[in-house]
């Protein structure tokens, strides 16, 4: 997605640059002339409500002029990407409609909406702006890179696939083409004759060895999450349908191509859980449960702050809402201490999901547990809440930590130490 952001920032560029002054003439009245070049003024300026204005004064004088049109079309547009900038993406895409409207010949804005939407996991709605766009461009890369992407994430590989192949014909070196298409042919191999079940909440594919009761086993315990989480944390349910998909252990392998150590994985798009083990056994309820709650959190915490969650607070959110901390896990971050081998919280704003070896991976994951569970005894949940809506906002994690519990990484780390010796907050 980074190139295609690229992209489309340079697009939209050449877009502001792309505002034309009417001279005046016989074919328009005055009036539209004037306004146009009071926009065009405006626009270069940077006053995008300013040159909205004037151009749409010069809409109103000359409605079916294509310059006209596209300049105020364009105007927005601007004026979209800075409330998107701003992380205000339901405004963004108010005046992206307000673009379409002014010039529904211009692609643009249905491309720009169709990534907003996609930002924001509304898959319906960007697929249906990305399709109406390939209509006025068919051969834009991007478009089709981000329908791909689009349809990927709606559980469609088949017309993920074409697309990408598309791509790969016309530029194989697009950025992050060549991944995603491996990972879609891949799944789609294993996932070819998966059905499919839905509750309110959640669209699941399985493999056909799982029995229907088992399915509708899984989507009471997801139903129940999205509501107890959702209110847990302060009102947040993701867009829905979301996807899930049950394997058996080796097709979980398969996809995901990680290590045994790993129990389940929200990439991003998809929960994706085995539930039946190597030996053709159905995954034991309570751990089935446990692990299925846990990859809900990710979803809704990625709903909440995006990309800019510490993973320590990310995998300890989903551990907390999914399981209370043992004393066999009190006994190993004790050991872990006096060896003094535990991690400071400041080493694991990043996904540790591939840099570390299984042993390490654990005390990390226990640790994060550790972490948020004395937060959430401390600080109850509003300080946990809080501390979303900070980095929601796009602050830096350690200035949303101090901000919202008045603890910096080292104070944070000396605490949760002696809640590891004491197993009190």
């Amino acid at each position: 997605m980074y190139r295609f952001r690229q992209r489309l920032e340079i697009g939209l560029r050449l877009a502001y640059w792309g505002v034309v002054v009417l001279c005046s003439c016989t074919a328009f009245a005055q009036s539209a002339s004037e306004y146009n070049a009071q926009g065009f003024e405006a626009y270069e300026a940077g006053h995008w409500a300013e040159a909205i204005e004037s151009f749409s004064r010069a809409y109103d004088s000359a409605p079916e002029n294509e310059t006209i049109r596209r300049n105020l079309s364009n105007a927005y547009q601007a004026l979209a990407r800075e409330y998107a900038e701003a992380k205000n993406i339901p405004v963004a895409l108010e005046q992206l409609e307000n673009a379409i409207g002014a010039d529904p010949t211009n692609p643009q804005p249905y491309i720009q909406s169709g990534a907003y939407y996609l930002q924001e996991s509304l898959i319906p709605e960007a697929i249906f702006r990305l399709e109406e766009a390939l209509q006025l461009t068919p051969k834009d890369v991007d478009t089709h890179f981000l329908l791909g992407e689009s349809y990927y994430r709606d559980g469609d590989f088949m017309n993920a696939i074409a697309q990408w192949e598309w791509v790969f014909d016309v530029d194989p070196g697009y950025e992050g083409l060549t991944t995603r298409l491996e990972n879609a042919l891949r799944e789609w191999d294993v996932e070819e004759d998966f059905d499919l079940s839905r509750s309110r909440y959640f669209t699941i594919t399985f493999d056909t060895d799982t029995g229907s009761r088992d399915v509708r086993e899984v989507l009471r315990i997801l139903d129940r999450a999205y509501r107890k989480i959702g209110q847990d944390l302060g009102g947040a349910y993701p867009p829905t349908p979301i996807q899930v998909t049950l394997y058996k252990a080796e097709g979980f392998s398969k996809t995901t191509q990680m290590g045994e150590h790993v129990g389940a994985l929200f990439d991003g798009n998809r929960i994706k859980v085995p539930v039946i083990d190597k030996e053709g056994n159905f995954i034991e309820a309570k751990e089935l449960e446990r692990r299925l709650v846990h990859e809900y959190v990710h979803v809704v915490v990625r709903h909440i702050v995006k990309d800019n969650a510490p993973w320590w607070l990310n995998e300890g959110l989903a551990e907390t809402m999914s399981r209370d901390m043992t004393a066999l896990e009190f006994d190993f971050l004790r050991r872990a201490k006096e060896k003094g081998i535990l991690f400071s919280l400041s080493e694991l704003t990043e996904s540790q999901l591939e840099k570390l070896d299984p042993d390490s991976l654990m005390l990390a994951y226990r640790q994060a547990h550790a972490a948020v569970e004395f937060l959430k005894i401390r600080r109850k949940k509003r300080g946990l809440t809080s501390l979303l809506t900070q980095l929601a906002a796009g602050e830096q994690p350690e200035t949303a930590l101090s901000y919202s519990t008045r603890y910096n990484y080292k104070t944070l780390d000396l605490a949760v130490a002696s809640y590891i010796e004491t197993g009190t907050g």
